[in-house]
């Protein structure tokens, strides 16, 4: 059956969605040039052949919504409660928005679901009117890195977010990063100054590029430094105090004990140090700790932790300053992969390893 609409009548989105009893958004993504692909093709065959017939234009303020704004930047962050409480999020986010604020440029945060489908059908959606988006949500695959070379806005993804493995001067996706291989490699390298040559580590998850940076750094100055490398002492958790109090249970069986741990961040060092204190095993006299972040968690423990503090702030003015720079220089070609140093902050929480 033929539908049709009188092309006197002022028609607009709505109306072509009833008549073909579909919702306002399909049919404003069938329109859109950005986002008409999102939408199957004999659907967007029929929304198509409907607005030419009745003539339809797109309303000025709906047109002027649609369109990228240079001054809008989006960030997109992942839809989990931890995002809204994690003290990383909220300081790097700080950051984008006071040099956003610098500039004139305004900013949002969107979300992206881990069960709401493809992560780049996701960054579609919400960079609809939006200049350019700040990506550090869940990790990236390989494939959908590639992809977003190609995206119709600017994009800056942080190094949390990049798949592990990638050898960032193949990539033509701009990035901001802290460089967790030097910090774990000097951190090593202290312990090993100290007389400490059993060192575990309780690393993030394998999938998290951070994880991977850090027990390459680990590895390397254990190697260099004549470390004893125990493959049961290394092991891969989640960011959580649970899973370091876990994680301790785990290397702390083996034979010989590690003298000192290096953690994956703050959280998973709080939960060796409640593991040791349930034990009733001293740190830093019998185990030393560090974590990694300098978060509020570093100086309310007993003892106080050594840790890496990183440029949270500074990582995100960063990425912004990136974004508008390409949003106000269009023909801008240039990637830039840009890397932060980190600075250990040494508190109570190492010694030199007891003598024999």
């Amino acid at each position: 059956m033929n539908v049709t609409l009188p092309s006197t009548s002022i028609v607009r989105l709505k109306d072509i969605a009833r008549k073909l009893n579909i919702s306002i958004s399909t049919v404003s993504r069938a329109l859109g040039k950005d986002t008409c692909e999102m939408v199957a093709p004999e659907v967007r065959q029929k929304i198509l052949e409907l607005a030419e017939q009745a003539n339809y234009v797109p309303h000025p303020a709906a047109q002027l919504m649609r369109k990228p704004r240079v001054h809008l930047i989006t960030v997109l962050l992942p839809l989990e409660t931890g995002a809204f409480m994690s003290e990383y999020y909220g300081v790097v986010l700080s950051g984008v928005i006071s040099a956003a604020r610098d500039c004139g440029t305004e900013t949002r945060v969107a979300l992206i679901d881990p069960d709401g489908g493809d992560i780049l059908e996701q960054m579609q959606r919400v960079a609809i009117g939006a200049g350019g988006l700040l990506y550090m949500a869940l990790p990236l695959t390989m494939r959908q890195l590639v992809k977003l070379e190609d995206f119709v806005r600017p994009v800056v993804v942080m190094g949390g977010s990049l798949p592990p493995h990638i050898d960032l001067s193949t990539s033509r996706v701009n990035t901001v990063a802290v460089d967790n291989f030097a910090a774990t490699r000097e951190l090593t390298t202290r312990l090993l100054k100290l007389g400490h040559r059993r060192i575990g580590l309780i690393g993030g998850p394998t999938t998290v590029r951070d994880a991977w940076e850090r027990e390459r750094g680990f590895l390397e100055a254990m190697k260099k430094g004549q470390g004893l490398v125990d493959p049961q002492a290394i092991i891969h958790v989640e960011f959580t105090v649970e899973a370091g109090l876990q994680g301790w249970q785990q290397i702390g069986t083996c034979t010989p004990r590690p003298t000192a741990v290096i953690c994956g961040n703050d959280e998973i060092a709080v939960g060796v140090l409640q593991a040791l204190a349930k034990e009733k095993i001293n740190c830093p006299a019998d185990v030393s700790v560090v974590g990694f972040d300098d978060s509020r968690w570093a100086t309310r423990v007993t003892p106080p932790l050594t840790t890496v503090r990183q440029p949270m702030a500074q990582l995100g003015r960063t990425a912004a300053e990136l974004l508008m720079n390409r949003l106000q220089n269009a023909g801008e070609t240039k990637v830039e992969h840009r890397l932060f140093p980190v600075e250990i902050i040494d508190r109570q929480s190492v010694a030199a390893p007891a003598r024999s």
